[in-house]
């Protein structure tokens, strides 16, 4: 029989409508640790039948409805996946990982406060009984390993959202925004599925048209935006450490787990794991 007491397991919650994170985490994971994936319910979206009491889907909501509700995604429930986190996080401690993630950005920084990320990482604790983080969590701590302290923030999300929740948030945990700005096109979007169509060309494109000269970190939040592949070259162009949400929290759970051998081709963060 194997010997199973000295594997090394992370478990993850990844929102349902989510195809990025998984392939992200088992291209960059070493082959000595395992990844498990556990689907958080957010709206219905896929080919299930309808249901009158979903609240998901809002059609009539228009542009400006958006900028006037906490959070905006077409189909994207974000309070009905965090109920589902507890759940979730209980199902994933039968597998016994030394670690749980909370693979989703948006649905713990949408408050605007660092309290509400918390809560949710002490949630899934209380739940599992296995230490917890969330995406928000690793990226701020990331940063701070990194020694940034000017940011730009460049994402797939509502320049709304992103200057008056997730900004707020970044400042409380102490760093300086510079500037918070959405993709064109992805920014005016209320569709979670549009953000993992959009090709990594178009992140590598668009970041720079958008960082400040003064900013030493340019931030991509989005968990289901393809941002990991365009670190490498985005730090190489700009000069800057460039910390995109997937590729930090794959480095929080790695350094959890004692995990310190450099991980190259994904920015100078993974390269940075003592």
């Amino acid at each position: 029989m194997a010997n199973l007491t000295n594997a090394r397991r992370i478990g993850a919650l990844v929102p349902a409508t989510n195809p990025v994170v998984e392939p992200d985490f088992y291209r960059v994971a070493p082959p000595e640790i395992t990844v498990h994936f556990e689907r958080m319910w957010n709206g219905a979206w896929g080919s299930q039948p309808e249901i009158a009491t979903e609240t998901g889907h809002r059609l009539n909501m228009t542009s400006a409805d958006a900028n006037e509700v906490e959070w905006a995604l077409f189909g994207f429930d974000v309070g009905r996946m965090n109920d589902d986190v507890a759940r979730g996080a209980s199902a994933l401690s039968n597998i016994g990982p030394q670690v749980l993630v909370y693979a989703c950005t948006s649905g713990t920084w949408h408050k605007g406060y660092l309290a509400y990320d918390r809560m949710m990482a002490q949630i899934m604790e209380e739940a599992s009984g296995v230490q917890s983080i969330t995406a928000v969590a690793s990226c701020i701590a990331a940063m701070r390993h990194m020694g940034s302290r000017k940011l730009s923030i460049a994402g797939p999300y509502r320049n709304f959202h992103l200057r008056n929740r997730l900004q707020p948030l970044v400042e409380e945990a102490g760093f300086e925004v510079l500037s918070a700005d959405g993709e064109p096109w992805l920014q005016d979007s209320m569709n979670p599925r549009e953000i993992d169509a959009e090709p990594p060309q178009t992140i590598i494109d668009f970041v720079p048209t958008v960082a400040q000269e003064k900013a030493d970190t340019i931030f991509l939040p989005g968990t289901a935006w393809r941002a990991l592949d365009a670190a490498e070259e985005l730090e190489q162009q700009l000069g800057k450490t460039v910390i995109t949400v997937n590729q930090a929290t794959i480095w929080m759970a790695l350094r959890r787990l004692g995990w310190t051998k450099p991980i190259d081709g994904y920015g100078s963060l993974l390269r940075n794991l003592d």
